[in-house]
């Protein structure tokens, strides 16, 4: 009996834990789009980086799943959802964004993560549709800007030796995934344009750890930082925290940096009324 009753409280803790996220897909235009939803609360958005899909922000969602209602979603052509044909810029994929949320028929206001390129469609988006954000957590941001800085200042074979390592560790890399790639270099001019940043809490997160290993990462890492520091000092109130024990993938070489961050937005942007529900669409 005792086996039985204790089997019964390990299923019933298992069903729990997989009750507490809700998949589906959307359709956006003619595209179905895998999003997946978990917790109750003011909503956190999640924005991957180029070429990622929603695993990676399994080390952080959980955890921000105990205080928000936190919706992570698949770019089109990416993880669960279908491709497609529409261009590949940091514009549109902040307007995809946008449709998303809608057809989801997720209320703003939204307090949006986004990570490496995610950090720019999330600055693009809050340029666009700024009564939609409640608070903004850039984790590791980048654009074009930051590929062409660190081209002006490597020599042709540092530049060379750089790329050849890109190629190594991104083997036969597929359309759309190429098409992100291109969409991430060309995103200087747009994030630019998308200053100023609505007044809202910002919280901005710089990886500072170095791999002299990989060619021109040393003064990659400077130059992001320089990078950071401006986006930091033209955003008032902005919080910028440097990570130095993690690179570029905050949420997993540091977790607990990223979800402190949503949790001190999320409680600024509730202290303020930020994050006052709107009617549902």
């Amino acid at each position: 009996m005792l086996n039985k009753t204790v089997s019964t409280i390990i299923l019933l803790f298992i069903c729990g834990l997989f009750a507490r996220a809700a998949d589906r897909s959307v359709l956006v235009g003619a595209v179905r789009v895998h999003i997946s939803e978990s917790g109750t609360g003011p909503t956190v958005v999640f924005e991957s980086g180029m070429g990622e899909d929603i695993g990676t922000w399994n080390d952080v969602r959980p955890a921000i799943a105990e205080f928000a209602h936190t919706v992570v979603y698949d770019r089109p052509g990416l993880g669960q959802s279908e491709p497609t044909s529409l261009p590949r810029t940091v514009v549109q994929m902040a307007v995809d964004l946008q449709s998303v949320l809608v057809a989801a028929k997720i209320a703003p206001p939204y307090v949006l993560v986004g990570h490496s390129l995610g950090g720019a469609i999330v600055q693009v988006f809050a340029h666009r549709y700024p009564d939609e954000v409640a608070g903004l957590v850039l984790v590791d941001p980048e654009d074009g800007r930051l590929i062409q800085l660190l081209h002006s200042r490597l020599t042709a074979t540092e530049w060379t030796a750089r790329q050849r390592a890109l190629d190594e560790a991104m083997p036969n890399m597929p359309p759309l995934m190429q098409a992100e790639l291109r969409a991430a270099n060309e995103s200087g001019d747009e994030v630019a344009r998308a200053l100023p940043l609505p007044l809202v809490p910002v919280a901005l997160l710089t990886g500072t750890k170095k791999n002299p290993e990989f060619p021109g990462n040393p003064l990659e890492q400077d130059l992001k930082l320089e990078l950071h520091n401006t986006l930091a000092a033209n955003t008032p109130g902005a919080q910028h925290i440097l990570v130095p024990n993690s690179r570029h993938y905050i949420q997993n070489d540091a977790p607990t940096s990223v979800i402190q961050a949503v949790r001190e937005v999320l409680t600024e942007s509730v202290g303020k009324g930020l994050n006052k529900k709107k009617q549902a669409r």
